[in-house]
């Protein structure tokens, strides 16, 4: 039997006072601010025929033009997501190489995957590490996101092994102006946001914004409410004040408030009846008939006959008689002080984001309570961050240092009915439960950067930081019953059922680079880098498997170039990248065996229990054929196989990494026809993603692994219709009607 998660198209229509699935957007803005909004009113191939825009990233926590940062660095702009209509993080899978965003199935929570490294990815909204939901819930009015792939361990701090995802907000301008737009699509999708940008003076900016989304569930519950239904409130306020032409503070409040059923768990059938029916405690016969035979009229083969049911209604119709609930409730709020001092500035970052998270849902899409769980977290994160950058030696050397501290605390609690009748209550003394009331982590790091220019061309870039981790966690595991499941162990209060358990890591991290600038349109650069993931905690087991897991480590080589220029009269821009990395100490759950109370138990550990190699390649490119056509592609390629990987169930080594695609592909064209006011444009692109595991322990398990799919957008938007500010646009995300898994 699989638990899957599925997806097929969605269609939506927008109306816009601003944008728009099959979709059609109108929008409409104030004419002042045209410039700032993220719907541009003209298409900037209208604008710029005989060239590309520059991109500015800040992939080095300043502002540089990407195609002089010696990184890995795919930079998206306010117009790019407006034209592939992203609206969640799985849309940003489709046009960044290498990246892949998994759906939780305990959760709202995506996990973002750079190179093949899923627990080391770092999401920031405006330069503060955020939550991944509330990153989702505020994908509207961005200047850009910027994916940072490798190791980032120098300017972005601990466990970025893999890299960083950043979303830069639309700052206030000086300029009165807004925008509103409204779309509504498929499964009654309904959808506005509307942002208004205030001068109160002219030292002071202001900018508002809220977005409501609402659909129905997209797939239909028989005995329960419906499945991936929507109900989200983002807001966003912003401020920024300059009480002096050196002095700028810049505020951000993020808020997201979602009342959603979770995305369905669509069960299916591996194996024959004996087997299906085998899995289950009791023995081939079925553990429900074996527990009641008469409340399933003696069908000795009720589990397997339940699956055959979901197979004929299909990935759209489930049977769970359970009200199923999604709730999340988070905020985030940002500040950012600058003191311009000449050839040197200040700047504090603070932050601080809350977040409470409640999930209900059955595992299975079957009436039988197999697997019935509740996930409650709360989790608080307080950072505080100053730097200091300058310029010295006539300009030919840049600079910055800085110090770090996060702290971050919540309670946990996992609660599951599992192997029950049919109506049985979901109660403490039915449900086993696990958590903490306490998990704690404190990060203390200094680190310092700079780049020399040792010659005109040539540039040189070392960074190190040094990071302390402490953390903490107090841990409970109670039985159907309320028999406490914790083993006898100095650390282990068995009346309160808690365990308590500290670990202490440093490390020390680097970034080492060389750039060349061997023609205006050429880049040529190289580097190595060394990341750091924290430790972590392995509660509930007796002596023989360790209470603390280490920290991983990761060390990168990449070479690439970075070229712009024409090709004849068209314009174009090209980054190609290749890396090699060496990762140890690989924290993975693992299958574990011990012996408590003299009986051997077979459960899941987390541990340092592997070792790899990883390598691969990206390619990105633009080109303007013609003044009016641009086209963009992408390809990255992607080698992960464990060189060592040893557990309980057998010798993993060579297995493939879960959620690390082999290969991803993007191709867009998008053609602007200019009227005598406004624009027509039209946007058609492809993005494919080869196979995915979704468990690192996949040579011979085909359950755990998805076949690769393609997808087919497309958009048709009429900008400054009539020479107004207002926009309209219809669109179609998976055209073809593709279905396919997100998550096993």
């Amino acid at each position: 039997m699989l638990k899957k998660v599925v997806r097929g198209t969605l269609r939506s229509v927008v109306f816009l006072c601003g944008t728009s699935s099959l979709a059609a957007v109108a929008n409409a803005q104030s004419a002042t601010d045209q410039a700032t909004s993220t719907m541009p009113a003209a298409s900037d191939a209208t604008k710029a025929p005989s060239s590309l825009e520059d991109i500015v990233v800040v992939a080095r926590r300043s502002s540089e033009n990407v195609q002089k940062v010696p990184l890995t660095v795919t930079a998206i702009s306010a117009t790019e997501l407006r034209t592939n209509t992203v609206t969640t993080g799985t849309d940003i899978q489709k046009l960044v190489p290498n990246l892949s965003v998994g759906i939780s199935i305990f959760g709202a929570a995506q996990q973002y995957s750079l190179r093949g490294i899923r627990d080391g990815v770092l999401e920031y909204m405006n330069e503060v590490p955020a939550d991944s939901v509330l990153v989702d819930s505020q994908l509207w009015d961005l200047t850009s996101v910027e994916a940072v792939a490798g190791p980032q361990g120098t300017l972005f701090g601990r466990n970025s092994t893999g890299g960083a995802v950043l979303f830069v907000p639309q700052r206030p301008t000086a300029d009165f102006g807004g925008f509103a737009q409204l779309r509504y699509g498929s499964y009654n999708l309904v959808d506005g946001t509307a942002v208004l940008n205030i001068p109160v003076s002219k030292d002071l900016q202001l900018r508002v914004g809220a977005q409501i989304t609402r659909r129905d569930g997209i797939t239909k519950n028989i005995s329960g409410n419906d499945l991936g239904k929507l109900d989200h409130k983002n807001f966003r306020i912003s401020a920024l004040f300059t009480p002096t032409s050196s002095i700028t503070d810049y505020a951000v409040l993020n808020m997201a408030f979602r009342h959603d059923t979770p995305v369905a768990q669509v069960s299916q059938i591996e194996g024959d009846a004996a087997t299906v029916n085998g899995s289950l405690p009791g023995g081939a016969y079925g553990y429900y008939e074996y527990l009641n035979p008469a409340a399933y009229n003696n069908d000795p083969q009720i589990y397997y006959h339940d699956l055959q049911a979901q197979l004929a209604r299909g990935i759209r119709r489930v049977d769970v008689p359970i009200q199923s609930h999604l709730n999340n409730n988070l905020f985030q709020f940002s500040n950012i002080l600058t003191a311009n001092l000449g050839d040197v500035s200040l700047k504090y970052i603070s932050g601080y984001q809350g977040a409470a998270n409640h999930q209900l849902i059955s595992d299975l899409s079957i009436p039988l309570p197999v697997i019935v769980g509740a996930n409650d977290n709360t989790t608080h994160t307080f950072t505080q961050e100053g730097q200091i950058l300058g310029k010295s030696f006539d300009n030919r050397l840049n600079w910055v240092a800085g110090i770090y501290y996060l702290k971050s605390w919540g309670p946990a609690k996992n609660t599951y009915l599992l192997f029950a009748p049919v109506g049985t209550p979901f109660t403490n003394l039915t449900t086993q439960q696990s958590g903490g009331p306490v998990n704690d982590a404190e990060s203390l790091a200094g680190y310092v950067q700079g780049t020399l220019a040792v010659t005109d061309q040539l540039k040189f870039t070392g960074g190190i930081r040094y990071t302390s981790d402490h953390l903490a966690t107090k841990q409970f595991q109670i039985l159907a019953g309320g028999t406490c499941n914790l083993p006898v162990e100095p650390n282990v209060d068995q009346v309160q059922c808690l365990q308590s358990l500290a670990t202490h890591s440093n490390a020390v991290t680097y970034n080492i680079s060389l750039d060349y600038q061997a023609t205006p349109g050429l880049l040529l650069y190289a580097t190595t880098r060394r990341g750091y993931n924290a430790g972590g905690f392995n509660p509930g087991f007796p002596a023989g498997v360790p209470d603390t897991v280490k920290p991983e480590y990761i060390r990168d080589y990449e070479a690439g170039l970075k070229a712009n220029g024409h090709l004849g009269a068209a314009p174009f821009r090209l980054s190609l990248s290749g890396f090699r990395s060496s990762y140890t100490n690989i924290q993975r759950t693992v299958g574990e065996i011990y012996s408590l109370n003299g009986v051997n138990t077979v459960v899941t550990a987390f541990i340092n229990a592997a070792s790899a190699t990883i390598y691969g390649a990206q390619v990105e490119g633009t080109i303007r054929p013609v003044p009016n056509l641009t086209l963009n592609g992408s390809y990255g390629y992607l080698h992960t196989k464990y060189d060592s990987f040893v557990t309980f169930l057998g010798d993993a080594t060579g297995n493939k990494f879960a959620q690390a695609p082999t290969a991803t592909v993007h191709a867009a064209a998008t053609y602007t026809y200019p009227l005598a006011s406004g624009d027509i444009s039209a946007n058609v692109s492809y993005s494919h993603i080869s196979a995915v595991n979704f468990a690192d322990v996949n040579v011979g398990q085909p359950g755990d692994n998805a076949p690769g799919y393609g997808l087919v957008d497309m958009r048709l938007s009429w900008n400054h219709i009539a020479g107004l500010p207002v926009d309209l646009g219809v669109y179609v995300k998976n055209l073809t009607n593709k279905v396919y898994v997100l998550n096993a």
